[in-house]
């Protein structure tokens, strides 16, 4: 959700979520604030979403979604995100966030975190990545998750910090 939130304003976005009942609290929120949304997951139309997806950001829209994927292992990149960058040439963006205020919703595979009302967000984004036709993507997918641990830590300190600006 959270890069979601920070995409809000851009005009043309597109979200990914599951096709089950959990999917519809990330899908709800994301359609009111803008989004055109793609149905799927990683093992039920994963081909079809991926293809959905692609024809989205070739049409120049934005897409923000976490890299775990909707079952995980937590901060482990799947590699759709990183062919959807390879096929489409749109670079990734990695991003931190973190939030002064959060619930933790610790019995969730990914320990997922809401902000609560009127807690500061800030979102701390890396340099955008162009991946290659010839791009390595296991060797991708590690680099990239380690560029969003260190953002995530960063975020989270300049909040410990007090530091938003």
């Amino acid at each position: 959700m959270s890069a979601s939130l920070a995409m809000r304003n851009l005009p043309k976005k597109v979200g990914l979520a599951s096709p089950s009942k959990d999917g519809e609290l990330i899908a709800v929120p994301l359609e009111k604030m803008g989004f055109d949304m793609v149905r799927g997951s990683s093992d039920k139309q994963s081909v079809s979403s991926l293809l959905s997806l692609l024809k989205f950001l070739k049409k120049g829209y934005s897409m923000g979604t976490p890299v775990d994927g909707p079952k995980g292992p937590p901060y482990k990149v799947k590699l759709g995100l990183l062919y959807l960058a390879q096929k489409s040439g749109v670079p990734i963006v990695p991003m931190g966030g973190a939030f002064t205020k959060k619930w933790i919703f610790s019995k969730t595979w990914d320990h997922f975190q809401v902000p609560k009302p009127f807690s500061k967000i800030l979102y701390v984004l890396g340099d955008p990545i162009s991946l290659k036709k010839d791009t390595n993507l296991e060797e991708m997918a590690l680099f990239l998750e380690e560029e969003i641990n260190n953002l995530n830590e960063k975020a989270e300190r300049l909040v410990r910090e007090g530091n938003y600006e």
